[in-house]
């Protein structure tokens, strides 16, 4: 039997790369001796297809913008939370009350911000300006600490990306009527609906052809599981509270 694998929980790269490598050790083991053509036909052009859409959204010249804007705001909000760190041991009392202040505000939305996924760190980073801008003892701290153009960065490099992340958005929805959310999905329906035959056929035909092939795919599999178990075992960022 053909060992399983979370296909979801790869990213849209290393699924490609999966998929281009299974599709591969399924026609260097000819798939009409394995009685598996149709089903293999139906996965590469779906794979392909997932490929072409992947591409896309690479050469996009926004996606370099958003790249750089997401630096940006990355040294915005890791200078900002450094800056304040050493004011906390301040030897004045008052700006180590105010960079404390900043700092307890700065731990309800976890740690590692920078680090979180894109949309993740759009919305905590947005969290964070609202409260120092709304909240008056915040907004005080940051005036004590001289901090208002380094919240000014971060709020507009993080505005800025927003804004680049929607116009790209809209963009790929004008010119394409698939996503690449939904066409990976059928991927992954191809997928094991190839392997389910390799399987079947396995049962029913078994023989030395099904045993080479399946142990290379399990071979295969078995480095990406790898690759995932090793991810899930590193530490992720706690998520932002919601907005309220």
């Amino acid at each position: 039997m053909i060992t399983a694998i979370d296909l979801r929980n790869l990213r849209n790269a290393e699924f490609l790369q999966f998929g281009a490598l299974f599709s591969g050790l399924v026609v260097a083991n000819n798939p009409a001796v394995l009685n598996v053509t149709a089903q293999h036909t139906a996965f590469k052009f779906k794979l392909d297809e997932m490929s072409g859409l992947f591409k896309f959204e690479k050469v996009n010249p926004i996606t370099e913008e958003l790249v750089l804007l997401d630096e940006r705001r990355d040294m915005a909000i890791t200078g900002l939370t450094d800056v304040i760190n050493g004011y906390c041991v301040h030897f004045d009392a008052a700006t180590s009350l105010a960079a404390n202040l900043l700092t307890v505000n700065l731990n309800l939305y976890g740690v590692g911000v920078a680090r979180m996924n894109t949309q993740a760190e759009t919305s905590t980073i947005n969290g964070i300006v609202n409260d120092w801008e709304t909240k008056p003892e915040l907004t005080a701290a940051i005036t004590t600490l001289g901090l208002t153009s380094w919240v000014a960065e971060l709020k507009t490099a993080n505005q800025l990306y927003e804004q680049k992340y929607l116009q790209r958005t809209q963009e790929y929805g004008a010119a394409n009527p698939d996503t690449l959310k939904a066409k990976r999905d059928e991927t992954m329906v191809a997928y094991y609906e190839l392997r389910k035959f390799i399987d079947a056929n396995s049962v029913v035909n078994s023989g030395a052809a099904y045993e080479k092939l399946i142990g290379e795919l399990n071979a295969l599999i078995d480095q990406y599981n790898e690759l995932l178990n090793t991810r899930s075992a590193e530490p992720t960022p706690e998520p932002a509270p919601a907005s309220n």
